[in-house]
């Protein structure tokens, strides 16, 4: 299953993984928190999720293109692409 979300933050591990924090709107709440109700994950509690290699870092509020690792509902994800919408130019998922 393919998802999308807003990239917040990224880094390189050590070893060279590309790794971006990514808030899901069906999982972690909007973009803004204001524009919430209910549940609502803080920016800094947002899963590092890997990446596969990309032409270039995602900025924050570009969306990007997770790829369910299982089929459960807890599942892990791995972010395959970026969308080219970004949050910030009007682009809301």
């Amino acid at each position: 299953m393919i998802t999308y979300g807003f990239a917040k933050d990224y880094v390189y591990d050590g070893d060279g993984t590309l790794k971006a924090k990514v808030r899901i709107p069906s999982i972690h709440g909007p973009y803004r928190q204001q524009a919430g109700k209910g549940t609502y994950t803080q920016d800094k509690d947002l899963p590092w999720y890997t990446s596969v290699l990309m032409p270039n870092f995602p900025n924050e509020g570009d969306v990007v293109a997770l790829e369910s690792l299982t089929n459960s509902p807890n599942s892990q994800f791995i972010i395959i692409g970026m969308t080219g919408g970004n949050y910030h130019n009007g682009t809301r998922i």
